[in-house]
């Protein structure tokens, strides 16, 4: 059997196994946006928003006042800005908004340094659970914005006992380079993929931007506990270790548009891979089987459809079975980026699709095996 046979062989069963997930997730968004029944409730007791932070000297001040807009009765929330150890004026603005406000409920919670064994936003939000008074916790970054009914919408979901964790819809916005706006495609099929795998029971990722889950199940998971160690992944690393905990209907993906939070996409190609090479890096931490899968099948998808494409400048043979192979998985794709663009409204993103995918087939298997090893920069701090 010659080498381009048993390649396109390999190559067709990565494929169609990469593109029987897809499906599946598709299947499992479109569950959610027609038939899915959330039991909401109107009481959902105290709220604590936490917000991390670490240098938002540009963003705190607006985000504040997105929290103080909310239409949630402010008798039954908690706003606790949890410092992670800024060097700019951010908790000077917390202060000054708080004395602007002294109503609103906001606490602001320093980073004492001599009492941090390991800096970073998973500790800061562990700081600001042990503080909190809310039996729900709702996470959001300061470089983010929503609506007023945000935090209506995400607590809502708690209707049933059983739910411990909401995944909310995170996307890009204020797209202005064709970098950004491929980022913004590439990320709605994240998204995409986040509310299809939940509504299976089997959630793959989630976004820290826009994440909720009940106190008692963050302490009785343990936290973060060994994973403190990884910069990144509190979404990740909490989501997973519910499911295990309490079982896959114990999560939930908010598909109402109330509870969408916008945040900037990287503005540069460096910034772009300092990010995903962050977001890489704490896969070394994964323990769910299903993630570890999923993502592994996604990774080397990509890998040998790039990898046929360029041996197949030796091996004609080869080239037209990966040209062919790679617009199956884009066509694969295309009706969960159709969905999510109507849902975030991003319908005038279509035109870059192609391009998204040809950046997507070329970075991914790069910052895939990059962000196993690659340290990287990210707000100051070096990973």
């Amino acid at each position: 059997m010659d080498f381009s046979l048993t390649f396109g062989m390999l190559l067709l069963f990565m494929v169609t196994t990469y593109g029987c997930i897809i499906l599946a997730c598709t299947i499992g968004l479109i569950k959610i946006l027609k038939f899915q029944r959330v039991q909401y409730s109107r009481h959902p007791g105290f709220v604590s928003v936490i917000i991390p932070v670490r240098n938002e000297e540009g963003n705190i001040l607006r985000i504040l006042e997105e929290m103080h807009g909310q239409d949630f009765p402010a008798d039954c929330m908690e706003v606790i800005v949890a410092d992670d150890c800024s060097e700019d004026a951010t908790m000077a603005l917390v202060n000054r908004f708080a004395g602007m406000h002294p109503d609103f409920p906001l606490a602001l919670l320093p980073a004492i340094r001599s009492e941090i064994s390991k800096p970073g936003k998973k500790s800061a939000i562990e700081r600001a659970v042990r503080q909190a008074r809310g039996d729900v916790l709702l996470l959001t970054d300061a470089d983010t914005s929503r609506g007023s009914g945000w935090i209506s919408s995400m607590v809502s979901c708690f209707g049933s006992s059983e739910i411990q964790m909401v995944l909310g819809p995170v996307y890009f916005c204020n797209e202005k380079n064709m970098l950004q706006k491929i980022q913004s495609l590439e990320f709605l099929g994240l998204m995409g993929t986040t509310a299809g795998s939940a509504a299976l029971g089997y959630p793959v990722m989630c976004n820290g931007a826009n994440l909720a889950y009940r106190r008692q199940a963050f302490l009785q998971t343990g936290g973060f506990g060994e994973n403190l160690k990884y910069s990144s992944g509190d979404d990740q690393f909490m989501m997973s270790s519910i499911r295990e905990y309490f079982g896959k209907k114990a999560l939930l993906f908010n598909m109402d548009p109330q509870s969408k939070v916008s945040t900037g996409a990287e503005a540069s190609l460096r910034g772009f891979l300092n990010q995903r090479i962050r977001w890489v890096s704490k896969s070394r931490g994964y323990r769910d089987p299903v993630v570890i899968l999923v993502g592994g099948i996604t990774y080397l998808t990509h890998f040998f459809l790039l990898a046929g494409l360029v041996a197949g400048v030796f091996f004609p043979e080869l080239l037209s079975i990966s040209l062919l192979l790679w617009l199956v998985k884009i066509l694969l794709e295309y009706p969960m980026g159709w969905i999510m663009n109507r849902f975030f409204k991003k319908k005038g993103l279509s035109g870059f699709y192609f391009t998204a995918q040809v950046f997507q087939l070329i970075y991914l298997p790069l910052a895939g095996a990059l962000g196993m090893f690659l340290p990287y920069r990210w707000k100051g701090r070096r990973g």
